[in-house]
């Protein structure tokens, strides 16, 4: 284990022999991550892949840099078939743990050597995304297909199961919802919504089952001996009825004798009871008293733990954004602004000292024209691919940046984005500010008639009601 303050290399040492800090709460920060983690671990080996997701979540907030964790993370997300999710954690632990951390790799090498895993991933999260849109606008039908589409590609997906699970519930197709939700059940054994539409399901079946009713002149069929008796309900209920008597007698024997135990018998063992009863309430009150004192000094305990545990990370970002800083610096001095204003974005400013914030914010200017060009594809590559709220995020960030950035370009892909979304109010906020700015280009036209016809709708609307 490596001090969070000098990184030098301790033992069983309660504090660091190289610069003197206390490291005991820090190690029991740690411990308590690497708990989590088993628990993870165990889960994921009976494949209650939720529990072992929530687990290592878990050891994370207490330990970012547990990479065993971080692994095994991504590894359950691949297992319910969210690749992407998968992905960032194992990029993110080989970020961290650059040396050393051979699970990453591995995993980040099969993907890269299997080059139309990416391409065939993205078609997957499309088809899904257009199946939900088609649940949205009632095409059931369509969304089926496309679902199915999904768990051809990729079988693991629980998510999609679950969707189509829904979808053939709402046509009454119970029997194929259950074994859709069979199929996810064996993917992740203990997700709760999955079980959840299993009991729904099971119960739906039920009804369905004991839903046909007998007609009234139905026939039934008995053997007396070698006879073989055939008669209608009606002569059915009329030979029952001579039973009646017999058996409300014997149910009124049975009345009787529970009053008899009730009145007379339950009190005396009640009184009986009741001293032995009272010394025992009284133990347990003081048990109790006890056990919630415990809990209450634990919970003080979690809150130091996890204010103690902020404090940490905080210290631990500094080497690594001077580090950053450093390496933007060198980038930009080697005339590669591209890598300079990937790294310089990596830097937490607010742990740097006075002299690292002016050095950031004297190279941030020099870089802000790079990063903004960078937002700014990756807004336009988002916006061809239909992934609007992606490019919402990067636009977004361009305008806070520069607002008049390309002549309004940035301003109104912004808008469209937003127009694209249904959010009508931002997107004619993106728009009006384009014709304010740049009312005669090609952006300020366009926006013209997006605002015209927004006017339009509205007016026909007000017209109808």
């Amino acid at each position: 284990m490596q001090c969070f303050m000098c990184g030098a290399e301790v033992g069983n040492e309660k504090v660091c022999y190289n610069c003197g800090a206390d490291i005991l709460l820090y190690k029991q920060i740690v411990y308590t991550s690497y708990v989590f983690y088993n628990q993870g671990l165990e889960k994921a080996k009976v494949r209650d892949l939720s529990g072992a997701i929530e687990a290592l979540k878990t050891s994370l907030q207490y330990y970012k840099y547990n990479t065993r964790a971080r692994n095994l993370l991504g590894l359950c997300y691949y297992q319910v078939g969210d690749t992407v999710r998968a992905i960032n954690e194992w990029v993110l632990s080989k970020n961290l743990q650059e040396e050393d951390n051979p699970t990453a790799d591995r995993y980040l090498a099969e993907i890269e050597n299997d080059p139309g895993l990416l391409t065939k991933l993205n078609s997957t999260i499309k088809k899904y995304n257009q199946a939900i849109e088609y649940c949205k606008a009632g095409s059931r039908d369509l969304a089926m297909i496309q679902l199915k589409k999904v768990i051809s590609q990729n079988p693991n997906l629980v998510k999609a199961h679950q969707l189509l699970a829904l979808l053939y519930i709402q046509d009454e197709k119970y029997a194929d919802a259950r074994k859709v939700l069979s199929a996810a059940a064996k993917i992740d054994s203990n997700n709760t919504t999955t079980i959840r539409y299993i009991h729904e399901v099971k119960e739906l079946l039920k009804e369905q089952n004991t839903g046909k009713r007998r007609k009234k002149n139905d026939v039934f069929t008995f053997n007396d001996g070698n006879d073989t008796v055939i008669m209608n309900e009606h002569a059915l209920r009329s030979m029952l009825d001579t039973t009646k008597t017999s058996l409300i007698n014997i149910v009124l024997g049975l009345v009787v004798g529970l009053l008899i135990c009730f009145f007379l018998i339950v009190p005396t063992v009640k009184d009986n009871m009741a001293e032995g009863n009272t010394d025992t309430i009284l133990a347990l009150n003081e048990n109790l008293s006890e056990e919630r004192d415990k809990n209450q000094e634990l919970q003080e305990e979690i809150d130091k733990l996890k204010s103690s545990l902020s404090a940490y990370d905080e210290t631990q970002d500094i080497p690594t954004s001077y580090e950053n800083l450093l390496a933007a610096q060198n980038a930009h001095a080697a005339g590669d602004d591209a890598a300079a204003a990937e790294s310089i974005q990596l830097v937490s400013k607010e742990v740097l000292g006075t002299a690292g914030k002016t050095a950031y914010d004297s190279l941030y200017t020099t870089l802000a024209p790079t990063i903004i060009q960078g937002y700014y594809e990756d807004g336009n590559t988002f916006y061809g691919d239909e992934n609007y709220e992606s490019a919402i995020v990067n636009f977004q960030t361009v305008v806070d940046i520069d607002e008049k950035y390309n002549n309004g370009a940035a301003l109104f892909l912004l808008g469209d984005c937003y127009r694209l979304t249904g959010d009508s109010a931002k997107a004619l906020e993106c728009f009006n500010k384009v014709v304010e700015l740049y009312p005669g280009n090609q952006w300020g036209r366009q926006a013209k008639v997006y605002i015209a016809a927004d006017d339009t709708e509205l007016s026909a609307t007000e017209v109808g009601d």
